[in-house]
């Protein structure tokens, strides 16, 4: 392309109007662009990562979760029982409270790896 042509050409979607710096220019621009997208991809994954290390520490100690089915309906029978026994009530609540409180964790930890994975993948 000579300087003096009015037409600019396009070089890979890249408009070159007069002088190849331009082109440059931008082709450096699109590597910025690019390599910011792969830092926040990075970022996201290390995040996904993290919290997926930590879904899976929360799962391996949720190993005697069945259990809560029991200790329901256990709670159950000690609250129709002729003599409530308050300590004991209060010991099943308590386990009770702690697996629904690692499962309203767990949720958070999958909604953050799917929000993360979704920020890799653009889905």
């Amino acid at each position: 392309m000579t300087p003096q042509d009015p037409a600019p050409q396009i070089n890979h979607g890249i408009v070159i109007a007069g002088d190849a710096r331009v082109g440059d220019s931008a082709l450096a621009a699109g590597r910025g662009a690019s390599a910011r997208k792969d830092g926040t991809d990075a970022e996201a994954l290390r995040a996904a990562l993290a919290a997926i290390g930590e879904l899976r520490r929360r799962l391996d100690a949720l190993e005697g979760a069945e259990a809560a089915g029991e200790e329901a309906g256990a709670l159950a029978d000690d609250l129709t029982a002729e003599e409530v026994d308050g300590r004991r009530v209060g010991e099943r609540l308590t386990r009770l409270r702690a697996l629904v409180g690692d499962a309203t964790a767990l949720t958070g930890l999958v909604t953050a790896v799917h929000e993360s994975v979704r920020a890799i993948t653009g889905g």
